[in-house]
């Protein structure tokens, strides 16, 4: 079940209407999806620093704990040029909490992204990435990209699983064994 505030056909580099998604997830939770803001940094934070350290390690490539602050500065001040990030939100006491993320960030003008999906450790597995996902392909099919890519750990079973439930291409980073390579080309906008 979706509920959604009617979006413009977007051009790339044109700055969208602000958006928001109501979602149902497995087991019956209702969360809201919407752009990230710069105003998200300490939810940001502290959903980075609620992920595990596996968690961190697949979504980063890194052990770190807790972001930098101009990690923080990258990952909320987004450039509507270029990148897409929408945050999946609980209301936790009349603010939001922060459950999911997902993000892409294109070149100027180009017709691929790199992708990045974030969950939770205690929302996985209820559907939130594939919903988080499904926004964010949405989002790139109306800038004109064409087909979507990321890296991730091989040993990431999540993402492994995730790859398969979304159909995308894989294969193994030929410059690093430990690494493996997702894509997946866009089929034409969705119409309503």
């Amino acid at each position: 079940m979706t509920e959604s505030l009617p979006v413009a056909p977007g051009k790339a580099g044109a700055v969208e209407p602000e958006a928001s998604w109501t979602e149902v997830l497995r087991g019956g939770d209702r969360i809201r999806i919407r752009p990230i803001h710069e105003e998200d940094a300490a939810m940001e934070r502290r959903f980075i620093e609620e992920l595990s350290p596996a968690s961190r390690r697949f979504r980063f490539l890194d052990t770190m704990r807790s972001p930098s602050d101009a990690l923080l500065k990258q990952l909320t001040v987004i450039d509507p040029a270029t990148d897409v990030a929408y945050v999946a939100v609980v209301d936790d006491e009349s603010q939001d909490h922060q459950i999911g993320v997902a993000r892409f960030s294109a070149e100027p003008g180009g017709g691929d992204c790199e992708f990045a999906v974030a969950v939770s450790d205690k929302w996985q597995n209820k559907g939130l990435g594939m919903h988080l996902m499904h926004h964010l392909m949405e989002a790139a099919r109306q800038r004109g990209i064409a087909e979507m890519h990321s890296s991730d750990a091989s040993d990431n079973d999540l993402m492994r699983r995730f790859a398969e439930q979304l159909h995308l291409d894989h294969r193994p980073d030929p410059d690093d064994a430990t690494q493996v390579l997702y894509s997946m080309k866009l089929g034409p906008r969705r119409q309503r």
